[in-house]
């Protein structure tokens, strides 16, 4: 007759439920750990950079309702073709009528770690005439504005002006993605002169 095994069996069980009564309190503490990180993160989008210094430049229209509609149809995340930079708080006093993605705290000089910026309400710029070279990016037109390290895009078609700085080497995702919100938010300005009004005859 083969011998029972029960009493084996009830001698294992203890061990089991002492192994699990152990590692459950270490397991919630991991998942409490896990969960106030993740939380945070979404609490501070800037854990390690910090607000983002930017210059200040003149947006004489920075305050025009055409500027709240815009920047509530910009991305919180902006895509540069290689990844999303995520959209930053800018240090106070914040410029009016900027917002920016990525950037680094500490300014390294190096194009990759430039802050994308984005300025709502610009003067029209003086290298914009008739003649002038436009892109057309989803339905928007674009001038390009050739800088140290950088090429500043002016929104050329719209009623208002907006300028895209994008450091050299960022990829054309950024332009696209700020193209979808201008398209959908500015109307755009008719470029064609209006046709000269007859005079009557007498």
């Amino acid at each position: 007759m083969t011998p029972t095994r029960a009493p084996e069996l009830d001698r294992r069980l203890p061990r089991i439920l002492l192994g699990l009564a152990l590692a459950l309190p270490v397991l919630l503490v991991v998942g409490v750990l896990v969960a106030s990180q993740l939380l945070g993160q979404q609490a501070d989008p800037d854990p390690d950079t910090g607000p983002l210094a930017v210059a200040a430049v003149s947006v004489p229209a920075a305050a025009s309702a055409d500027c709240s509609r815009l920047f509530s149809g910009l991305p919180l995340d902006i895509n540069t073709g290689e990844g999303l930079l995520p959209r930053r708080t800018l240090a106070a006093p914040a410029p009016a009528g900027t917002m920016a993605w990525g950037g680094e705290k500490e300014a390294t000089g190096r194009p990759e770690d430039q802050p994308i910026v984005l300025r709502c309400g610009l003067p029209a710029p003086a290298e914009l005439g008739p003649t002038s070279p436009l892109l057309d990016v989803d339905g928007v037109s674009w001038f390009g504005i050739p800088g140290p390290g950088a090429t500043t895009w002016v929104t050329a078609d719209r009623a208002i002006f907006v300028g895209l700085t994008l450091p050299d080497g960022v990829g054309s995702g950024a332009i696209q993605d700020v193209s979808r919100g201008v398209k959908i938010t500015l109307v755009s300005r008719d470029s064609t002169p209006p046709a000269p009004t007859p005079t009557p005859t007498r």
